[in-house]
């Protein structure tokens, strides 16, 4: 289906990949996976189109549709949720109008040519289910949670995660042979994502998807492509058996990488000691020959492992936080009567679908938008640390560093290194502009300013959203070590049940 050959592709002086070959084949169920920045975007970018790449080929076998989840896409705000919906469907909406057109002038002038070839398109139509198409849309619709937003709604008025699930609906209506997903699970509630598990289960065509979220690859993907070693490694099988099979891998290469280096370093030895020696100078010299002659084995070059740890501030207040008969939106209530309240120490997860209102909820509580109605009381002096989903920056032409040294001018450059450091980054990421840098590592410098200063709570908004498996491990571990109390919203049951069974699911207004 898609072959590459010998592709060669790198960033400034990193080399994301050398010398790649490796098909998708029909009917490959793909789970894209690799460490953050190592270039599982920038493969997206090559398969769509977005990006060449530096050498090599893309050999395309047979014709095949393309679909491509582009969270980014422009599209046209004036039309409502419904009628972009439907525009899936274009094709076949022309050919209604052009029967329509045809039957009308065959009517009028008496000619049976055009009404014959009305009847001829109405058939094709009925052949091709045109008249379930709305039934379709809808029923897709609902299973993503998007007739909640209301069909008459205009894209302008969604917001940025809305506005994704819209596009992935359409896409998947639009049933093309090659789909390619990135992240489709990020905006998506746990009865949303099982309802596309189960879809891309019993899909004809083939996909590939970009995911962080392990249990979900786990459930679709008959395939994994696993970036390493600049290289892409296919594996037959599930998430699971790629585990088992790249561990496995791991440990014989790393068997192999210590057997060569002590071959490499006895050769050595033996040149050393006998070089200069009239007897044995030529034995060294076949030594060096076979020498010069070994491929080195590279190491797999594993993205650090954070060491998140969020400094706690103590303070005395119990609740910490109390909110009652809370009505939350902007022109019109998302949520109504919202009660609960948060102890000091005691961690709150908030889960629900996406365009529920759990972001307004967050910032209602912060102050940073007026409730419509009902109390939210803080307990005094309450410093609150806030974590923001959007990868926003106000310049993304500064690098990590100078970020953090804006933020906090006092500190020196040794100081902000090493919490950089701690939060997985490492030196390179400290050289790149942000905008750069992969979305698991803009979210990792963002947490790093967690780090940096003791808060009484912690306010986290799906901080997960972007980094890779053994990152949520740590990140986990270091919410439910905080002493503070922390509120955090994310759509992944296993990353909420490993911290807290205090679980808060607001409903619409």
């Amino acid at each position: 289906m898609i072959e590459f050959r010998n592709l060669t592709h790198g960033f400034g002086d990193k080399t994301l990949y050398k010398n790649v070959n490796i098909t998708i084949n029909k009917g490959d169920k793909i789970g894209l996976v690799g460490a953050n920045g190592a270039g599982k975007s920038t493969l997206i970018g090559i398969l769509n189109g977005t990006q060449i790449c530096d050498q090599g080929e893309i050999i395309y076998q047979g014709k095949f549709t393309v679909g491509y989840l582009d969270q980014y896409a422009n599209v046209d705000g004036s039309l409502t949720i419904f009628e972009y919906l439907t525009s899936a469907y274009k094709e076949l909406y022309d050919l209604e109008k052009k029967a329509e057109t045809l039957a009308q002038e065959g009517a009028e002038s008496g000619d049976m040519r055009k009404i014959e070839m009305a009847s001829k398109i109405y058939e094709q139509l009925v052949q091709e289910d045109f008249y379930s198409v709305e039934s379709r849309v809808r029923k897709f619709a609902n299973s993503l949670g998007i007739d909640v937003l209301g069909y008459n709604t205009l894209l302008k008025e969604l917001s940025g995660g809305q506005a994704t699930k819209v596009i992935l609906c359409k896409l998947l209506l639009q049933e093309p042979d090659f789909l390619i997903l990135d992240e489709p699970t990020n905006h998506l509630d746990e009865s949303h994502i099982e309802w596309l598990q189960n879809y891309l289960k019993d899909y004809k065509g083939t996909f590939l998807i970009v995911s962080h979220d392990t249990k979900f690859l786990d459930a679709v993907c008959n395939t994994i492509f696993s970036v390493e070693y600049s290289n892409i490694v296919r594996y037959n099988g599930n998430y699971s058996h790629f585990i088992r099979q790249y561990n496995e891998r791991k440990e014989n290469r790393e068997k192999a990488i210590i057997s060569q280096e002590k071959k490499i370093e006895k050769l050595e030895d033996y040149i050393a000691r006998n070089r200069c020696r009239t007897n044995t100078a030529r034995q060294a010299q076949s030594r060096q020959k076979q020498l010069d002659k070994i491929v080195r084995l590279e190491k797999l070059n594993e993205a650090p492992v954070p060491q998140f740890k969020f400094a706690y501030k103590p303070i005395n207040s119990t609740p910490i936080i109390k909110v009652e008969n809370l009505v939350v939106g902007y022109d019109k209530p998302l949520l109504r009567n919202v009660n609960f309240e948060i102890l000091n120490g005691e961690k709150l997860a908030i889960m629900g679908f996406n365009g529920l209102g759990k972001t307004t909820l967050l910032k209602t509580i912060m102050g940073v938008i007026p409730q419509i109605k009902g109390n939210v009381h803080l307990a005094k002096n309450l410093k609150i640390g806030y974590f923001e989903q959007i990868l926003h920056w106000d310049n993304d032409n500064l690098t990590a560093l100078e970020i953090m040294k804006n933020e906090y001018p006092k500190m020196e450059d040794k100081q902000l290194r090493a919490y950089l450091a701690r939060a997985g980054l490492t030196s390179k990421h400290l050289q790149q502009p942000i905008s750069t840098l992969s979305g698991g590592e803009q979210t990792k410098v963002k947490l790093c300013k967690l780090m940096i200063e003791s808060h009484n709570m912690l306010i986290l908004d799906e901080p997960t959203n972007h980094i890779d498996p053994k990152s949520k491990e740590v990140l986990a571990s270091a919410i439910k070590e905080f002493e503070g109390a922390v509120i955090f919203v994310s759509h992944e049951i296993d990353f909420v049940k490993s911290i807290t069974s205090n679980i808060y699911k607001p409903t619409l207004a």
